[in-house]
């Protein structure tokens, strides 16, 4: 039976609003502590460098003017609903997302570094498309899964053409750079998701130690990714080649104890550090902050995620869910992978730290997945908002689904849905289901596994 209460909807709508506040002021302390250390870290190589005009803050000021761009997207994106992006647009930015992909590819606009091609060339501004596809392979994967998941693979040719070309395509792309580093956090994202969407947990582990395996082989097969696996074990065995740039992070470590030398205090960045102000900035923060400075890092990053997991929780539908879990998995992800690799535990992947290392590409891409979090959130308010409007719920022809909407936006999207897959049948509902913490799972008959059971 449907239960609308004004002071319950009140709490919920203020707990939605706390945690969103929250989640915007944590990411933009991350995002300025992030323009103060790219500051420390790379004042002095710009200094003494004639590609920089020797101004101590040049990559201070390109930094803020691509976190100023990511912003202002992150804004939009915010404003409007997260549907938007995931059905409407969707099309268009996995088109999009495959021509950039495939741009890097082209000698004409493709500009190679490290052994690896994984920018676009525009002058003096490099993009790097893979960071943008984290966000659009998040999209479409929201929105494959939740087609499947509710309404049971009815259209599967549908649902594998979206497949291969909006997330098979673009993974195929980012290995052909390559970027193993990105390959693996998109991946494990998917498989996070499809975990969030209540799928079998034996089929996601095979899934996502398939994921781990495809890593592993590619991992392998070339001797300069076997040599980093090599150093990660023992990086004195180059310590003066490929195991020095490890070993001076170590120092870094070292040298900042419990507190750190202070800001701005750095030696390692007097060019013994390579890439102080980009793979190796968490080496950099070790140094000035020492170990408590680290674990205040680490702490904000959980609260983050730890947030961006409580507005996935309350979405009012699956695809919210996704969208938002997926975003903060991701952001997760890469700050593990690249910390594992600064510190000896995984091999460097050469993936930056969101909000702190230095990048454009990096710190728009990582705005825009607070944009899409943000959006869930905000969405999720207008929707609770109009909860009192009667639910509808479509049932396919199986007659074991059901999908319940609530609220005049939800009911219209309901209805737009269900029509594009053949659903007919409607009868009320009773409601959004309430808890202790705010609106509960949507109603989908069945469990996922039951649902998925002998597929």
């Amino acid at each position: 039976m449907a239960r609308s209460s004004g002071h319950r909807n009140g709490a919920v709508l203020a707990d939605l609003r706390h945690d969103r506040i929250l989640f915007v002021l944590l990411s933009a302390a991350l995002t300025v502590f992030g323009l103060l250390m790219i500051y420390s870290a790379s004042s002095i190589m710009a200094l003494t460098s004639s590609t920089s005009n020797h101004d101590p803050a040049y990559y201070l000021i390109r930094q803020l003017i691509f976190a100023m761009i990511g912003l202002v997207i992150a804004i939009v994106i915010s404003l409007g609903d997260y549907h938007l992006w995931s059905r409407r647009l969707l099309w268009f930015i996995g088109v999009a997302n495959i021509i950039l992909l495939g741009l890097v590819l082209t000698p004409a606009a493709g500009a190679d570094a490290y052994g690896a091609t994984r920018w676009i060339a525009i002058g003096h501004i490099h993009l790097q498309p893979s960071e943008f596809a984290k966000a659009a392979l998040i999209l479409a994967g929201a929105s494959i899964i939740e087609d499947y998941v509710m309404f049971q693979g009815e259209d599967m040719k549908m649902t594998v053409k979206k497949t291969v070309l909006l997330v098979a395509l673009p993974l195929l792309l980012i290995i052909l750079e390559p970027d193993k580093g990105t390959t693996l956090i998109i991946g494990m994202t998917i498989g996070i998701m499809l975990f969030v969407a209540g799928l079998p947990t034996r089929a996601v582990l095979l899934i996502l130690g398939a994921v781990l395996l495809g890593i592993v082989f590619l991992a392998v097969k070339d001797e300069y990714s076997r040599r980093r696996i090599l150093i990660m074990l023992d990086p004195w065995l180059d310590q003066y080649g490929d195991g020095y740039q490890l070993i001076q992070g170590l120092y870094a470590f070292g040298s900042g104890g419990l507190f750190g030398v202070g800001i701005g205090n750095s030696r390692q960045k007097y060019s013994y550090l390579p890439m102080a102000h980009n793979d190796f900035i968490f080496a950099v923060i070790g140094e000035e902050l020492g170990l408590v400075g680290t674990l205040m890092v680490l702490a904000a990053f959980f609260a983050l995620v730890y947030l961006g997991y409580k507005v996935a929780s309350r979405a009012t539908d699956l695809s919210g869910r996704l969208i938002a879990a997926g975003s903060v998995s991701s952001l997760a992800l890469q700050l593990l992978l690249n910390v594992s690799g600064v510190l000896g535990l995984f091999p460097l992947s050469g993936k930056p730290i969101p909000f702190l290392s230095y990048g454009g590409s990096s710190i728009m891409s990582t705005l825009i997945l607070v944009g899409l979090v943000v959006s869930v959130s905000r969405t999720t308010e207008r929707e609770i908002m109009a909860s009192e409007s009667p639910l509808t719920v479509y049932e396919g022809s199986s007659g074991g689904l059901r999908l319940l909407q609530g609220g005049a936006g939800n009911q219209m999207r309901a209805e737009r849905i269900g029509a594009s897959r053949g659903f007919t049948r409607e009868r009320p509902a009773a409601g959004i289901s309430w808890n202790t913490t705010g609106p509960g799972r949507i109603d989908l008959g069945y469990g996922a596994t039951e649902r998925l059971r002998g597929r």
